[in-house]
């Protein structure tokens, strides 16, 4: 590495030398240093004034220089005049081989000069320095080979449709109901992933001829992370430049020159879910809201006699109000209530009918079941002999009528209603 001063002497005037204390005498004689150059290139030794010291220079004791100096094979070209004006005057530390090219010396001469520890004064041929612009391509492949979801929360969600499939009775006041629905999910992820990358291509342009045919390139780290940024590793969007500055990808190189990074990533998405529920209900109530005669059909009809007609509603009148009679008779004889008239031998007071007794099983007083009560009609209630599960379900939802086979009951044949039954006469 050469000061920048241009040196004023010929080029016979230059030396040569590979003695230590030589050089500490040159450098003391400036006040200068051996100095390590930070990012410099080549071996990145070089000397400065203390008061001239930058930021990228550090300093090395005498010790450490001479190691390098050694180790790195290198010969102090310098000139012995003292410098005029600024800087230290012409110097560099250049490595052996090349100081023989440019010696006018011949090479045997110069190295048995140097190896004596003579300090050898030769013209030296200068090499002109050609600015070079080099661009360098390189194709970096990553593949992520651990990832973990270290969280995962549904923060709100949506129904957008709810479909009843099926539904069935498990129980006499019980129904399963299979219901499809649509759900909109909003979901916040954290995802840590670990990615390796490495080089698998470089591309070189150049506007010169390189000196040599081979050139050495390290894969950096920012690169590496810019392209881990800009792939489709991440599900994200996001912008390269915002992640670089903020420093929050961590790299490392590993063996055979790849680079593991570590990041972790924040999103929030929308997740469109069809799911299947099976639901159950317990019926408490029902209430009729609308009927209509779906179908009507003759079963059995005949022409009665007239007269035989007012006969029989004459007597049906006669007989309510006699009943109606002895029962306000027995009360006021003997002050008890109805209930107790029914003891001693009274007729039973009649029960009246409700949509509420729809679906309620109808069993004898001997607690035989009969049927079950399908639809009510005014005070006459239509029994189905066999019911199945969706008879009950429509008669408890009052879906429907009563069918051919069901057989009417009037109220007077009813003795006593609970919520679960209707108990009718046994004949």
């Amino acid at each position: 590495m050469a000061d920048d001063t241009p040196p004023s002497e010929t080029p016979a005037q230059r030396r040569l030398t590979t003695d230590p204390e030589r050089i500490r005498e040159w450098a003391e004689a400036r006040d200068a240093v051996p100095i390590r150059v930070r990012d410099g290139e080549g071996h990145g030794h070089s000397f400065a004034r203390r008061d001239e010291m930058g930021e990228h220079h550090e300093e090395v004791t005498w010790d450490e220089f001479v190691e390098r100096f050694e180790d790195d094979d290198l010969v102090f070209a310098y000139h012995e005049e003292e410098p005029t004006g600024e800087g230290m005057g012409f110097f560099e530390l250049v490595e052996r081989d090349r100081a023989f090219e440019r010696a006018d010396l011949g090479r045997d001469e110069l190295e048995d000069s140097l190896r004596r520890g003579e300090t050898v004064t030769t013209e030296i041929v200068e090499t002109q320095v050609v600015e070079t612009e080099v661009v360098e391509r390189d194709t970096i492949e990553s593949e992520v080979i651990d990832t973990e979801l270290v969280e995962r929360e549904v923060v709100d969600s949506e129904r957008l449709s709810r479909d009843i499939v099926d539904t069935e009775f498990v129980a006499d006041d019980t129904i399963e109901v299979a219901v499809d629905e649509t759900r909109l999910d909003t979901i916040e992820e954290i995802e840590r992933y670990i990615v390796e990358s490495r080089i698998v291509d470089i591309d070189i342009e150049q506007d010169q001829e390189m000196e040599r045919d081979v050139v050495e390139t390290d894969i950096e780290l920012e690169s590496v992370q810019r392209s881990i940024l800009e792939s489709d590793v991440l599900r994200s969007s996001v912008t390269a430049d915002d992640v670089l500055e903020r420093e929050v990808i961590q790299s490392q190189r590993t063996e055979g020159d790849a680079v593991r990074s570590e990041l972790i990533e924040r999103r929030t998405l929308e997740e469109e879910l069809d799911e299947r529920l099976e639901m159950r209900y317990v019926l408490e109530e029902s209430e009729l809201v609308e009927s209509d005669v779906v179908r009507s059909e003759m079963l059995e009809g005949e022409i009665i006699d007239v007269e035989e007609y007012g006969s029989m509603v004459t007597g049906e009148t006669a007989e309510i109000a006699g009943d109606e009679t002895m029962a306000d008779a027995g009360s006021d004889a003997t002050g008890i209530d109805g209930e107790e008239a029914t003891a001693t031998g009274g007729t039973a007071p009649t029960v009246e009918l409700s949509q509420d007794e729809q679906g309620k099983d109808v069993i004898d007083e001997s607690g035989q079941q009969i049927g079950m009560v399908a639809e009510v009609e005014g005070q006459t209630a239509y029994v189905d002999p066999e019911p199945g599960l969706t008879d009950r379900l429509k008669a408890r939802m009052d879906w429907g009528g009563h069918g051919d086979d069901d057989y009417p009951v009037d109220a007077a044949q009813i003795t006593e209603i609970t919520a679960d039954e209707v108990v009718i006469r046994s004949e």
